[in-house]
């Protein structure tokens, strides 16, 4: 059986330390929508090894979140508008 890695060690992954040819890159990866939220967890986790470091294309990507921070779709509606906008 493989040993799980703590979420914790996951999230606190040095993206400078690492190299991006070891990251999986999610570029084509495909969300499942037919089966239950649990299990679709269960298989980005499976397929991406590390939801907190990974690559898309060239680029690596850290996720990092705070308690105290703006929701994600808030801050990506006010994205969009501002590039809608021309800033």
């Amino acid at each position: 059986m493989k040993k799980r890695v703590p979420i914790s060690e996951l999230a606190n992954v040095d993206i400078e330390a690492v190299d991006k040819a070891d990251l999986v890159d999610v570029s084509g990866f495909i969300f499942d929508n037919t089966i239950p939220q649990e299990q679709r967890a269960e298989r980005v986790i499976a397929a991406i090894k590390n939801p907190y470091c990974f690559r898309v294309g060239d680029m690596g990507v850290k996720l990092e979140f705070s308690e105290n921070a703006p929701a994600l779709q808030d801050v990506f509606a006010e994205f969009l508008k501002r590039k809608k906008s021309g800033l």
